[in-house]
């Protein structure tokens, strides 16, 4: 039946019901055939009876006086006309006395009830026994044969049958016309529902389906009607919602990409600009007062900036991205003074608002990146991204302050560069594609010959990028403790297959370096354990290096790692020593194995006396405490003779060794 659901709804319709049609057709037509049927078997048994009675008289009387001659000419004088074929007068012993039509009166006579074609015309057989009862038993006087003609009662019956038909076929052609009219106008109505479904579909809600009725089609249509209103609501509220931010009432980080492209379609670059508003501290208001006086803060930013953006400048739009970062674009002039002092009395207007709560008198300031769309390529990506940059250039100087993004500026190409570093270094993390290098640290005199593992990034094209490239992109999207697990993990592997092949160390110690961020990760120490312990690893043979910037800034997790470190047995170097603010004060609280003299100090030390001093005092330092020095940056024999002067312990640089491959050493 699959053919059926390929014809057209109308079609169906007329098919089905025409198929219902013919059936009540068929079976009123059999009724009625049947009826007609018993019609005319009744009615000739009538007319058997009619004549049986008249014949009856006539043949008893004749048989009882033998005049068949008389009854003879009475058969014919009643018989004739179209109803009686044919009539046999039979006395008591079967023999004919008196016939008519009757010409063989040898031939057999039919039985009772018999049909058959008599002279061209249906005829029906009626046998009548001729007898007389006047007491007891019947006396028999002989028998009649009588053979009734159909042919009037089947020329009646053709001629009903023709009128039936006649009357069917008008029924079906006036029932098919109907049915067309209906069929064809509730096709076209659905057909207009399905049109109305697919406009519905494609996102046009302003149709609407025709309602001319309560019937199954219309209640079906103001279904439709009222799921599109639904729709339609449903969609306006998710739109609003969509293109608005609930909390502030600018509008949402969509709507601003896609106005922000539209402008850039109907203006020249020169004119757009584009604003990112960061507030610094922010989270200190939530932790101090609570997020209901955060949500407050945020309220007032954007109304300040509804207040002052807007009435300045053309086709101003304001948004609200995520949290404490605000964003706005607007149409200006091409000079960058206008629109500077546009951001910064935004920042005037934020620092100048006042956060009071619980007896708190709170401000909160902002780091706002500004930058013109003809300065970078004129995409909404790149734009916001520009934007993003200042924005981080401001709050790296201190924040409270506006940065025009300019291509030159070295904070800008610094954090670009991040920017563009970043899939680099994700990829090189999926790959593992961290080469581990090594650099000696000679000792001066005596000691044991040291070296500093260091890692090369290598790039799907084969560049080898070293860490001054890509560190800082690492630590500033939190990659360093990824990056530290593969490092070390290959290095312990090396070293433990140096060990169990008997071939030599790359030096006696060998010194792993562990970011502040990697310090911090969750189940790094115990995952530093594990592959000591997997490859049997000596660990006096190990010195892990901490930059001092870390033990200043994650006191407390310096100190868990460096317990744990000497408890193992390994030893501790504290990196960039001097680089800041506290190293003298923290070396009371930190003991370390080696201090490292930061390369600042170093690669003028044979030429300034101030950076000789500086290294002077850490070398006393180191030896009151009980501690090695390492300095870096050993660059040439000058640099080398001062520090021996001075007394320095090892000498690491490229005067004293380049780097190599791990697995050339």
């Amino acid at each position: 039946m699959n053919w059926y659901r390929h014809i057209p709804f109308r079609l169906q319709i007329l098919l089905a019901a025409g198929a219902v049609l013919l059936l009540i057709v068929a079976g009123f037509t059999y009724a009625h055939w049947r009826a007609l049927d018993e019609a005319l078997s009744r009615a000739a048994e009538r007319e058997a009876q009619h004549y049986t009675r008249q014949l009856d008289t006539l043949a008893r009387q004749a048989l009882l006086t033998h005049d068949y001659e008389q009854l003879q000419d009475r058969l014919e004088a009643l018989l004739a006309g179209e109803t009686i074929a044919f009539a046999v007068v039979l006395d008591e012993d079967g023999r004919p006395v008196a016939t008519y039509g009757w010409q063989d009166s040898t031939q057999t006579l039919p039985p009772p009830g018999a049909k058959l074609e008599w002279q061209g015309q249906p005829v029906r057989v009626w046998h009548h026994a001729i007898a007389s009862t006047p007491e007891g038993e019947p006396i028999s006087f002989g028998s009649l044969v009588l053979g009734i003609s159909l042919a009037p009662l089947e020329t009646g019956r053709e001629r009903l049958v023709l009128s039936t038909a006649l009357l069917l076929l008008f029924s079906l052609a006036l029932g098919g016309l109907l049915l067309d009219g209906v069929a064809r106008r509730l096709a076209q109505r659905l057909a207009a529902l399905a049109e109305l479904s697919q406009t519905l579909a494609a996102g046009d809600l302003s149709r609407r389906a025709e309602v001319g009725g309560s019937d199954e089609v219309s209640v079906l249509a103001q279904s439709l009607n009222a799921l599109a209103d639904a729709v339609a609501a449903r969609i306006k509220e998710l739109r609003h919602r969509i293109e608005y931010d609930a909390l502030t009432g600018l509008h949402s980080r969509i709507y601003f990409d896609e106005a922000l492209g539209n402008l850039l379609q109907r203006y020249e670059p020169g004119r757009i600009w584009v604003c990112a508003i960061d507030l610094d501290h922010f989270a200190a208001v939530n932790d101090s007062c609570g997020h209901e006086a955060g949500d407050r803060v945020l309220r007032d930013v954007a109304r300040l900036m509804q207040e002052i953006i807007p009435p300045r400048v053309e086709h101003a739009v304001l948004a609200h991205h995520d949290a404490d970062e605000f964003a706005a674009c607007w149409v200006g002039t091409n000079e960058d003074e206008p629109n500077e002092a546009l951001a910064r009395e935004i920042g005037a207007k934020i620092l100048a608002h006042p956060i009071i709560d619980n007896g708190l008198n709170l401000t909160v300031a902002a780091s706002i990146g500004l930058v013109r769309a003809d300065r970078v390529p004129s995409t909404v990506a790149d734009l916001k991204i520009a934007a993003d940059i200042a924005g981080y250039v401001a709050r790296q100087l201190g924040g409270n302050r506006v940065v025009n993004y300019l291509p030159t500026h070295p904070w800008v190409e610094r954090r670009r560069r991040e920017i563009e570093l970043l899939p680099v270094i994700i990829n090189a993390i999926r790959t593992e594609a961290f080469e581990p290098w090594a650099q000696r640290i000679v000792p001066v005199s005596e000691g044991r010959l040291h070296a500093e593992i260091l890692m090369r990034l290598v790039t799907e094209k084969g560049e080898r990028l070293t860490p001054g490239v890509f560190l800082s992109a690492a630590e500033r999207f939190q990659l360093m403790p990824r990056i530290d697990r593969i490092v070390v993990r290959k290095v312990m592997a090396d070293l433990g297959q140096r060990l169990r092949e008997n071939r030599p160390w790359p030096a006696d110690v060998v010194s792993l370096n562990v970011s502040g961020q990697t310090l911090s990760d969750e189940g790094w120490i115990d995952y530093l354990e594990s592959l000591i312990h997997e490859h049997g690893i000596p660990p006096e043979r190990l010195v892990f290096e901490i930059t001092e910037s870390t033990v200043i800034e994650q006191p407390e997790v310096a100190v868990a790692f460096i317990t744990w470190v000497r408890g193992l047995g390994a030893a501790i170097a504290l990196d960039d020593f001097g680089s800041g603010t506290s190293s003298f004060g923290y070396l009371r609280r930190f003991t370390a194995d080696y201090i490292k003299a930061d390369g600042q100090f170093v690669r003028h030390v044979h030429e300034r006396h101030e950076d000789r001093v500086i290294v002077q005092t850490m070398v006393s330092l180191a030896r009151l405490m009980r501690m090695a020095t390492i300095a870096e940056f050993v660059e040439n024999d000058a640099i080398i003779a001062t520090l021996r002067e001075l007394g320095v312990d090892y000498l690491q640089g490229y005067a004293v060794h380049k780097p190599q491959p791990l697995s050339e050493l």
